[in-house]
């Protein structure tokens, strides 16, 4: 009687001991990892709450970096479309309206040629400039981001300015549709405007942001009703190479066709000069946007990680203080059970 006694006490404390020793554990755990749960068993409604806004915060941080890339490539863009507003377009002495100005001047003698040789390498400035690049990937390139966008073909004043292999100035017209697709065509981003595709597999343009920016659509393709380019660095070339043509000694015109072409020419380069300002105000404003969207990414994102830690993370003070009484409780049951096995141990040296 006295050992089944004995056995059933042991039994109750031997379990007492291990919902002790599992509570204490569980409770070191927590402290160290700082988590409510570590596995879907032990909270399923709060894992898959978690899960979810995981997901979100996933896919908010995709979007912000694909954002931050785009708003790294608008700021090259803009600042170089601001040195070649400042090229073509200021008052300054060096400007390439500041050389029409000069070229138009009946007193310019000899310094003709030589100011058709600054227009020409203005051109030039203007194309490299065109070309500059974001990481590997060419600025102005519109979808074809890898390869140059524009060149020149031919040399001297035969020279042509090409658009991703394309003639600039030309009349054909299937070049003209190609220039016109690759002017329109789009490069979608996922910016968080809630991507989706129709039911066609099609993306909806508006649940995307167009991130392409072709060089064209600010220097301008094809040609005018007069047969004049509507490329502005085309007309600067035009016009260097009129310049050029002039009597080296008295800079007079090598024909009155010259002179009236470059008098014809300066009112279509001021025309597109202006247009392209309006382009680099434009592109100030998408910039702008594309900044505020990147802010407000930020703030998901921030808004997300703290409603997940308000789910995942313990309040650690708490956290501490169940760890050092489960601790305590272990301790306790260790002492108690020194005594019940010294007991034990007397009652089965007298039966």
């Amino acid at each position: 009687m006295i050992r089944s006694t004995t056995n059933g006490t042991l039994k109750t404390y031997r379990y007492s001991l291990q919902r002790s020793s599992y509570t204490m554990n569980k409770a070191r755990e927590t402290v160290q990892t700082q988590r409510q749960f570590n596995s879907f068993a032990e909270d399923p409604a709060a894992a898959a709450k978690a899960f979810q806004l995981r997901r979100s915060l996933q896919r908010t941080d995709s979007q912000y970096n694909v954002g931050d890339s785009v708003k790294h490539k608008y700021e090259v863009a803009w600042n170089t479309l601001e040195s070649v507003v400042q090229d073509v377009n200021n008052r300054k002495s060096d400007s390439a309206f500041a050389m029409i100005l000069q070229g138009k001047s009946d007193t310019i003698g000899s310094g003709a040629v030589a100011l058709g040789q600054s227009m020409r390498t203005l051109a030039t400035g203007i194309v490299q400039s065109m070309n500059c690049r974001y990481g590997e990937n060419f600025v102005f390139a519109g979808a074809d981001g890898l390869n140059v966008p524009f060149e020149w073909q031919g040399e001297g004043d035969d020279r042509k300015l090409c658009y991703r292999g394309i003639p600039v100035d030309t009349q054909d017209p299937k070049e003209l549709e190609a220039l016109e697709y690759m002017a329109n065509e789009r490069k979608n981003a996922d910016l968080g405007f809630g991507m989706q595709e129709d039911e066609n597999g099609n993306i909806i343009g508006s649940s995307v942001a167009n991130v392409g920016l072709q060089g064209i659509t600010f220097l301008g393709y094809g040609k005018d009703a007069d047969g004049d380019p509507k490329n502005i660095v085309s007309i600067a070339d035009r016009m260097g190479t009129l310049l050029r043509r002039c009597d080296p000694d008295s800079g007079n015109w090598a024909s009155a066709a010259d002179k009236e072409e470059f008098s014809r020419l300066a009112k279509k380069f001021e025309d597109a000069a202006s247009q392209l300002t309006d382009k680099h105000t434009e592109m100030d404003t998408q910039a702008a946007f594309i900044k505020s969207n990147q802010d407000q990414l930020k703030a998901n994102t921030d808004t997300l990680q703290e409603q997940i830690l308000g789910i995942e993370q313990v309040d650690l003070a708490d956290a501490i203080t169940s760890f050092s009484w489960a601790q305590y409780c272990y301790n306790a049951s260790l002492k108690v059970g020194n005594s019940i096995l010294s007991q034990s141990l007397m009652d089965y040296m007298n039966t």
